[in-house]
């Protein structure tokens, strides 16, 4: 049987086995070496066997593009499915944090640790390497009465320059010319809302006009967003701490209805839409970037138990959201209308939350380092569980690309990679959770 197909046309071989399902495809490999490479370097093969299957893609803000061949991919979204990886904890720490986390584009690490700012590089197969960072940096501080410290709370990298948010309610920016080079503080914006009374909790960064950067700030505490506006230098000298000039800023106060402060905020790839989420309210805002007129209000009622913990951009059209009460939704802007509704499988708070701009969601649970992962086909139950870590800690922060996820715990940073052999690894399968 196998010598007859070997003397069929080449497009013929690839028509009959883009009918088989995926067992059957792995059946025929079994067969020869010459069907076997035939199968994995065919492409359409592979595309049309998982049409109905998930796969994993980068998250959407890392702009690297995928080289792995639909074999490939088809391999390592099989073990996102059935929860087959490898965990490591790459950093340990014996002091409570609620870091933030960037994997630039697959190339570097960024995560906050209290009020430091640290970048880790990765290896050839794409891991962090977190035993030497390759820049370290504490943001300018200011003591402050009472409980509150000086972590950073958020941070954004974009358009060559990172924003930090800090909980001692002051902001500091940094230029970065290379992701492995330390980057170069710009300005140190302190009192950023009710005169440095409350923390900074989110930042957003876009341009608006050319000769000028646009930086959004928002405090869980404060229903006003406030966008700074900072004239682009041509260069900068490397103080210790840069204040702007009076001339070379100005604020624009915007004071959101029917909530106690905002949480959360993320600007969407054209630059133009800002999804804002609030506190005290489980319905975000959309902001047009531009004229700075809101798009879709939320509910009129205010609940201090509902809090918008993490919003995320899906695609141009919509956008993702979780909520402290557990709730995981798709939003329409178009029509305002919710395209998916889901729950955490154990009815916990998600604390964030992250899209591959596909059909792919993994969110970030408040117990035991949990992370799920959700397809946008499906609403009526999860896809995968992954316990990223021996702990009881909420995720805070997490970034994937399609070989590995990255989870932030308050003491611990753990990576889990995919790319491995299903054979080789123990399986651990909690897709029947709960359904």
């Amino acid at each position: 049987m196998t010598t007859l197909l070997l003397h069929l046309p080449p497009e013929v071989l690839a028509n009959i086995f883009r009918r088989l399902t995926t067992s059957e495809l792995l059946n025929v490999m079994l067969s020869c070496k010459f069907l076997r490479n035939f199968i994995i370097n065919d492409n359409a093969i592979w595309r049309s066997a998982g049409q109905k299957k998930l796969f994993v893609y980068y998250s959407i803000e890392n702009s690297n593009p995928i080289t792995l061949s639909w074999y490939e991919r088809s391999r390592i979204s099989y073990n996102w499915r059935y929860g087959v990886y490898k965990a490591q904890v790459l950093i340990r720490h014996y002091t409570n944090y609620m870091p933030w986390l960037l994997f630039h584009n697959s190339e570097a690490l960024v995560m906050s640790v209290g009020s430091a700012l640290q970048c880790y590089t990765t290896n050839k197969k794409g891991l962090p390497c977190c035993k030497v960072a390759c820049w370290k940096l504490q943001v300018p501080k200011i003591k402050r009465s009472g409980v509150r410290t000086n972590d950073i709370s958020r941070f954004v990298l974009r358009n060559n320059l990172i924003v930090c948010g800090n909980r001692d309610g002051c902001m500091a920016v940094y230029e970065v010319n290379n992701i492995k080079q330390k980057p170069q503080l710009m300005c140190h914006i302190r009192d950023c809302h009710e005169n440095g009374e409350v923390e900074l909790t989110t930042v957003e960064l876009f341009n608006k006009n050319e000769p000028f950067h646009i930086i959004a700030t928002g405090s869980n505490y404060s229903s006003v967003l406030r966008l700074w506006s900072l004239r682009k230098h041509e260069t900068h000298e490397p103080t210790p701490d840069v204040i702007y000039n009076n001339h070379d800023i100005s604020v624009t106060d915007i004071t959101l209805s029917n909530n106690v402060g905002i949480r959360c905020m993320h600007l969407n790839q054209l630059g133009n839409k800002l999804a804002i989420g609030l506190n005290g309210n489980d319905s975000p805002v959309l902001l047009d970037a531009r004229s700075c007129k809101v798009l879709m209000t939320p509910h009129e009622k205010t609940d201090l138990k509902q809090v918008v913990r993490d919003i995320q951009w899906h695609d141009p059209n919509t956008f993702v959201y979780v909520t402290h009460s557990g709730k995981l939704r798709l939003i329409d802007i178009r029509s305002h209308d919710k395209v998916y509704d889901a729950m955490d499988p154990f009815l916990s708070s998600l604390y964030c939350v992250k899209s591959d701009g596909d059909r792919s969601i993994i969110v970030g649970s408040s117990e035991y380092a949990r992370c799920v992962l959700f397809d946008t086909r499906k609403n009526e139950s999860h896809v995968q569980i992954y316990f990223t870590q021996k702990q009881t800690s909420p995720v805070y922060s997490l970034d994937f690309d399609s070989t590995k996820l990255i989870a932030a715990a308050d003491r611990s940073l753990a990576v889990l990679d995919f790319d491995v052999n299903p054979a080789n690894v123990e399986r651990r399968d909690y897709s029947y959770v709960f359904r």
